[in-house]
Order: C-alpha cells, then sequence, then structure tokens
C-alpha cells in the first residue's frame, strides 16, 4: 500500500502483450447442471495484472462454472506483472467504453479514486437483494461517499520475519506477542555479527517511505497519514519515535542494514532475507508463500514477530491491506459479476490458498494453513498461528483516503530521506512534513 507495508504491489515488466485465459470446466453435478442447463452462457472479463497467479485463479474460477455450468471466466492479463501500468491501461479502456467486468485496485487510495471517478458500479444494491451488507459480510469495507464500490478480498497483514537459525545461535527466545520496539533494538544488537562487507545484521527496513509510518501503526488505529479529523500524522510523537529508533540502529549501533546501502545497492529485501543477510525483517504476510518458492531456496527455519509495540500493555493492531476488487461501469453482466465477486472473496480465497480471507467469521490462521500447505517444515508453524490467533488482534485500516494522497506519500519518502541519510534534523523533518503536506491540503481544497 501507499500507507503500509501490507498493500506494497508492482513488479518489473515481463511482457509486452497481453494475455488471456478461459475456463472450460465441462465437469458439473447433476443437479447444478440441472438447474442452469437452459440459462444462457455468459463470459465474464475479469482484467488483472497478475499473470503469474493464472494457475490459481483458473482453480477459482473452475470451482464457480461447477455450480454455475453458464458462467465462463475470462482473465485478461494487462501491464506485465505492475499494478501502475495496469491502473494507467485500464483507466483508458474504460474511457473507451472497452467493456469489462471485474477490475482490480492494489491498495485503497487508487480503488478510492477510481470509484469518486465513476469506474465502478455500486454494489449496495446485489448486497441488499441477497438480504445482507457490505459490513455484515467482511471484516474490512472501505465505502467511498457512503456507497461501497469494491470488496476488499486478498488481506495482507505485517509481520516480522525472523531467521530461526540465527536467533537460535545468539540464543534468543521467539518475540512474544507483547514486544516492543525497544526489544527489537535489543534484538537486532544481539543478531548482528560480522564486520565490513560480511556483516549480517539483525534488522533491515527497507527504502519505501511507508516503512517509517509502522512508528505509527504500532500505537493507533485507522490512517497512519491522517487523524480522524482528516489532519495530517506527521506530527504524532511515535513518527518522530520511530525515525530516531531507525536512525540509531543504522548509524549508532550498526544494527540494521543502512539505507544508504539499501538505495545504493538497489537490494531487493527478499533476497537480503533468503541470503541469510539479515536476520529479521519487517514486511508482510504476503512473504509467506515466498518461504515456499524454489525460487528463494534456503536452508533455514522462518519464524515470526507481530508487529512490535510501543507499549507492552497497547491494542494490538495490525494494518489491514490488500487488493479491492469490483465490477467495471461498462459490465455487461453487473449482477453475474456480483456473485462471482462474492464466491471469489470467500470460497474463492481458500481455493486460491494465497492470501488471507476478508470474510466475516473466517479464522486467519485457517487461511496461513493454505497459504503455507506443501512447506510447513521451511518455517515455525505454533508461533505463526499463535499470532494470527492474537485474542487482541485489531483489524486497522484508513476510511479517509483523499485522491491527493500520493503527493503525500512522495513528501513522506523525501523528507525522511533526508534524515536518516543524515543531511537533515529530526526536528526539520517533521516540520519540512507538516508544512508541505497541509501545502498539498490547502491546494487541494
Amino acid at each position: 500500500m501507499a500507507t503500509a507495508l501490507v498493500g506494497c504491489s508492482g513488479g518489473e515488466n515481463t511482457e509486452t502483450t497481453n494475455t488471456a485465459t478461459t475456463t472450460e470446466n465441462k465437469e458439473t453435478t447433476g443437479t447444478t447442471q440441472a438447474a442452469d442447463e437452459n440459462q444462457e452462457e455468459i463470459t465474464l472479463r475479469f482484467v488483472s495484472w497478475q499473470t503469474n497467479h493464472d494457475e490459481q485463479n483458473q482453480k477459482v474460477a473452475a470451482a464457480y462454472k461447477e455450480l454455475h455450468p453458464n458462467i465462463n471466466v475470462q482473465f485478461d492479463y494487462v501491464g506485465d506483472m505492475n499494478s501502475n501500468d495496469y491502473l494507467t491501461k485500464t483507466d483508458i479502456m474504460l474511457m473507451g467504453g472497452e467493456a469489462m467486468d471485474i477490475l482490480m485496485a492494489p491498495n485503497y487510495a487508487s480503488y478510492i479514486v477510481r470509484a469518486e471517478s465513476g469506474s465502478y458500479l455500486s454494489l449496495d444494491d446485489y448486497f441488499t437483494e441477497e438480504g445482507t451488507t457490505a459490513e455484515d459480510a467482511y471484516n474490512v469495507i472501505v465505502r467511498v461517499n457512503d456507497q461501497t464500490y469494491g470488496i476488499p478480498g486478498e488481506m495482507k497483514y505485517n509481520l516480522v520475519l525472523i531467521n530461526k537459525d540465527m536467533l537460535d545461535a545468539a540464543g534468543l527466545d521467539v518475540p512474544s506477542l507483547d514486544w516492543t520496539w525497544d526489544d527489537y533494538r535489543e534484538y537486532a544488537e544481539k543478531l548482528t555479527s560480522g564486520s565490513g562487507a560480511d556483516t549480517k545484521y539483525g534488522s533491515y527496513f527497507h527504502s519505501w517511505g511507508s516503512c517509517n509510518l509502522w512508528g505509527i501503526s504500532s500505537g493507533k488505529g485507522g490512517s497512519t497519514i491522517f487523524n480522524d479529523d482528516k489532519t495530517l500524522t506527521f506530527d504524532n510523537p511515535n513518527l518522530a519515535k520511530f525515525l530516531q529508533l531507525r536512525y540509531d540502529m543504522e548509524n549508532v549501533d550498526h544494527s540494521s542494514t543502512p539505507l544508504a546501502d539499501v538505495k545504493a545497492l538497489n537490494m531487493n529485501y527478499r533476497d537480503q532475507f533468503f541470503n541469510g543477510n539479515i536476520a529479521m525483517l519487517p514486511m508482510g504476510t504476503a512473504m509467506l508463500s515466498d518461504i515456499g518458492n524454489e525460487k528463494y531456496a534456503h536452508d533455514f527455519v522462518t519464524t515470526f514477530a507481530r508487529q512490535p509495540l510501543w507499549d507492552k500493555d497497547g491494542e494490538h493492531y495490525n494494518e489491514a491491506g490488500g487488493n479491492i476488487f469490483s465490477i467495471a461501469k461498462t459490465s455487461e453482466h453487473p449482477k453475474e459479476a456480483y456473485d462471482f465477486l462474492r464466491f471469489w472473496t470467500t470460497e474463492g480465497v481458500d481455493i486460491k490458498g494465497m492470501f488471507i480471507s476478508n470474510e466475516k467469521g473466517a479464522v486467519k490462521s485457517d487461511s496461513v494453513k493454505q497459504i503455507i500447505a506443501g512447506f510447513e517444515d521451511k518455517l515455525d508453524t505454533d508461533t505463526l498461528t499463535k499470532i494470527m490467533d492474537d485474542p487482541d488482534w485489531v483489524d486497522s485500516y484508513g476510511t479517509y483516503i483523499p485522491d491527493y494522497q500520493s503527493e503525500i506519500d512522495s513528501i513522506l519518502t523525501e523528507e525522511t530521506d533526508k534524515y536518516l541519510l543524515g543531511s537533515q534534523s529530526l526536528d526539520d523533518t517533521i516540520k519540512n512534513l507538516m508544512d508541505r503536506g497541509n501545502e498539498v491540503i490547502e491546494e487541494n481544497k
């Protein structure tokens, strides 16, 4: 996400042409076939950028076709595995009136902009016809002008991934659910070894400015950019505390990979972790499937910790990010598209087995079991389950995301980089964040 680690999307372009695949499952149960055999054959066009998910996507579509033999789902992949390219191309397709049924957004900000512009159809009448509401059906729903234009369906949350071999070698226990940022700093010092080019760092924070918002999300719910009154959060003391902690870890303790190295060497955080160059990586549940990916083959067990707290007795907030699925304004089959979306964001999440369910009443650890099936020996399943079943867990997400938030995100990265790289004081960093951010707000009133 623009505002959280859990929402980060995109990737390198690997193709230059669009691809399309369609499910054609002919095996259906007799009762379902009898119920639908006289219905019109319909093809739903589902436009995505995630070409690498095609095999799992087809499984969901095939399972749905068994229930609805007259419905085919065609997956069209545009954007070459890059969500920004995808958004640009689908915006142009919508402007041209091109027929599409289901669209995606990689984060709340891009979703809200398009919902407000009329790119998506409201889903509320369909929920009403079904006899429910979006809030009754899902844990996280972001309304726009009091309308539901999309369903977050593939959830991602913050976690700290830890190399258990390095943890054991340092004589450290797996962190408890109430560990703090002070604990994190102490762990990082004890987990750091070697010197110079051979240093194995205890901690790593990536180059995204949004990484620094862990300071805010560790102590408050809702948006990490805006307070409830729509003022900026950048004067929240926890942001300054986190920036100071990160600076000290990188430049005083030398226990966390310096941002200068991360940027200069264009480091890939997955490679840094799975190659054993770092012990702890604050990232998110989207990395769980990477643990079993042969591309990142490694010989250690990964254990986990929840997002650290500032106060051991504080609320256990965890930012809820994910892809949002909507019905395009050009859809020729909106009712059928809605029915498929309800399946896609409920049973479909388990069939796909890659993300955490947003369905009301779903157990997060059950989704995780689907994600890690087949490579459980590569990770500490007991600790992961304990974190996902934390009884004090609080889903946290912002409901106010203005269309100019990307400008605020850029300012966040620019100003925090100056501090972390040693060219600006912490006081000036906070002042500049507030002054520049408020200028953007005033310009957009």
